[in-house]
């Protein structure tokens, strides 16, 4: 075999892992997706919402509160950029969802605008406290009340600061943590489009 010829599969070989590379999800991946665990909650527009029922589209569900002061607006308005990097048609596939983690000041009408102020197309979703419970533990996620803040707001609330990716097929697949570039979300999103 000529150096030439050994050179030529060495670059495919090389170009082949490069390709495969290209493809690799960026998030945190959930070892044997299964269901998401199903949200029924109200939206901000005062209609039922439950996470079964978009099947078909990626769903992007972050858990925060109307008040924060940092982290939540950060967060959504990465997520308003992820949609901003995709196709308009990749964009109608997928759905940002914010779940309060603050039931006791976040209405129906402080969620919605809130949630309009990032994206109008994004969803809020508020219920009370013994509906939500159940949902937090289904994902995880912490939220602790912080009244020795001195915020403002009145109290803080500490809580999980992660996104989580529901795929095409209702599983729940990715997640992120705080500060993912908006980039690597998109990547993801356009991967999983295409299964």
């Amino acid at each position: 075999m000529s150096i030439g010829t050994t050179g030529l599969i060495l670059l495919v070989l090389l170009g082949g892992l490069f390709l495969q590379r290209v493809d690799h999800l960026k998030g945190a991946q959930i070892v044997n997706p299964k269901p998401a665990p199903e949200i029924h909650l109200i939206d901000q527009n005062g209609n039922q919402f439950r996470l079964s029922d978009w099947k078909g589209k990626v769903v992007l569900l972050f858990f925060g509160y109307a008040s924060c002061p940092d982290v939540c607006p950060t967060t959504l308005s990465e997520l308003r950029r992820v949609r901003s990097m995709l196709s308009d048609e990749q964009a109608k596939h997928v759905q940002v969802v914010f779940v309060t983690v603050d039931p006791e000041r976040d209405t129906v009408e402080r969620i919605q605008a809130y949630v309009s102020a990032f994206d109008p197309a994004f969803l809020g979703l508020v219920d009370s406290l013994e509906t939500l419970e159940p949902i937090y533990q289904a994902y995880g996620v912490f939220r602790e009340i912080n009244t020795s803040s001195g915020s403002a707001a009145g109290y803080l609330v500490t809580h999980t600061a992660r996104v989580y990716l529901v795929d095409t097929d209702g599983n729940l697949r990715l997640t992120y943590s705080f500060g993912t570039p908006p980039e690597d979300i998109a990547h993801d999103i356009r991967i999983l489009l295409k299964e």
